[in-house]
């Protein structure tokens, strides 16, 4: 009887250390979270670009066109991106074609603490044009003009150029090595730590 009373005390101590461990674990993750969620944010504050890549579906790695890239200056709107970019470009040609696209945020290299593994947020979202006759079109030009520049002013009138509102769904941030998220919606809500290739 004694025996046994020793090995159930040494199985209580162990399962309490891994109910410790465990806890443990999950204020460790809970705690990364919180800081990958808090560097998703101040990329986003601190970018004042947006990269694109849109592809009409039909290209394979064997195609020599692949998908058209670009970029463009962006501001924020209601939890949308918002741009303004010109048709004579190939990826604007295809935004007004498909009305999806990808896109990425990445840290500027000067602040970055290490330069191979700058932090990057690549998101899939749909694509709105918001016409001229629009209510919503002069007041986020003069957002873009206020956040961007003279340039803006210039540019408006020109007919080539479109207002797009950018609404993201899914996506992934990257903080670091061996440190990716998913994230969904607007405002990049981080749904899961990702700890495999996918």
């Amino acid at each position: 009887k004694h025996c046994d009373r020793a090995v159930d005390k040494d199985i209580r101590i162990i399962l309490h250390k891994r109910i410790l461990r465990c806890k443990a674990m999950s204020s460790s993750e809970t705690r990364k979270i919180e800081l990958a969620q808090k560097a998703c944010l101040q990329l986003i504050e601190q970018a004042q670009t947006l990269m694109i890549s849109v592809s009409d579906g039909s290209a394979s790695l064997s195609d020599k066109t692949g998908p058209e890239t670009g970029f463009a200056p962006f501001i924020r709107d209601a939890g949308h991106f918002i741009i303004f970019t010109s048709h004579l470009s190939a990826h604007t040609r295809l935004l007004l074609a498909v009305g999806q696209a990808r896109f990425m945020l990445v840290e500027d290299e000067a602040k970055a603490k290490n330069i191979w593994a700058r932090i990057r947020l690549s998101f899939e979202a749909e694509i709105v044009e918001i016409d001229r006759e629009n209510s919503d079109f002069d007041r986020l030009c003069d957002k873009l003009a206020a956040a961007h520049g003279q340039v803006m002013d210039i540019i408006r009138p020109f007919t080539d150029f479109h207002l797009f509102q950018i609404t993201p769904h899914t996506g992934r941030l990257v903080t670091g090595f061996a440190s990716a998220y998913a994230v969904s919606g607007p405002d990049f809500s981080i749904q899961a730590h990702l700890t495999k290739s996918e």
